[in-house]
């Protein structure tokens, strides 16, 4: 793995010389995809690392939103529990108000207010070897507790995919409404375990994140538009669950 890291780092030297160079998608994710390209890495849609068994996040400099590691779909009472929990738990799309949507950041060390009128938070059970979705009304009296994640799924996930991280930030500017990016720092680490990382989740340094949305227009105008449940994480925290790797 150290020659691959390597590869990757004298590459990022390349395209750090490179200055400002333009954007290759428009949106928040140009970031990641424009990097991509530089390198000659294709786009696909495949659950493995990005680059020879490495995976790349990018994050724009002074940005302080959290960093998605991976998605992770919950099961439940039903085989569609995303589309449940936005009918049950939802509220009115800002546009399109007869539909409903679900935007919500969960943790393990405290609950999360949702709609006005829901607690929901997570819970580590050992026993049973799954992460659960406790969900009570305003008042704490409980309703629910049927969304999960299973260790199993967590563990496959996190091995396969962040066994080694190559963490890259950039400078961005805007000019004639397109965006720049200027790649000035990488850093590399080594997944330490999935212990660690559950303890993580249990203390609420690890978050998990539900976007479900709702298609304003188009042939699927008001059908959920599910954006994802995503495992996050601060760059301050990246150390608790990473080991730094000197290149």
């Amino acid at each position: 793995m150290e020659k691959e890291l390597l590869l990757l780092k004298q590459k990022f030297e390349r395209i750090k010389n490179l200055g400002y160079v333009q954007s290759s998608r428009k949106g928040y994710s140009g970031i990641g995809k424009t990097f991509e390209d530089l390198i000659g890495k294709k786009e696909d849609t495949l659950e493995t690392p990005d680059y020879n068994g490495i995976e790349i996040k990018t994050k724009r400099g002074y940005s302080k939103s959290y960093i998605h590691l991976f998605h992770a779909t919950p099961k439940g009472k039903t085989d569609f529990e995303i589309k449940r929990l936005c009918h049950t738990y939802g509220y009115s799309d800002k546009v399109k108000k007869e539909c409903k949507v679900l935007a919500f950041s969960i943790q393990g060390n405290m609950p999360t207010f949702v709609a006005n009128r829901f607690l929901f938070k997570l819970k580590v059970d050992y026993e049973n070897k799954k992460i659960y979705l406790v969900i009570c009304d305003k008042d704490m009296h409980f309703l629910e507790q049927s969304v999960y994640w299973e260790f199993d799924l967590i563990k496959e996930k996190l091995e396969r995919k962040l066994k080694y991280l190559a963490f890259i930030k950039a400078w961005t500017k805007t000019q004639d409404q397109i965006d720049y990016y200027n790649y000035y720092a990488i850093q590399f680490y080594k997944l330490k375990s999935f212990d660690i990382f559950m303890h993580l989740v249990e203390q609420g340094i690890i978050r998990i994140t539900f976007k479900i949305g709702v298609f304003r227009e188009g042939p699927r105008t008001g059908e959920i538009h599910d954006r994802g449940t995503s495992f996050e994480i601060q760059e301050y925290d990246f150390t608790q669950l990473f080991t730094k790797i000197n290149i």
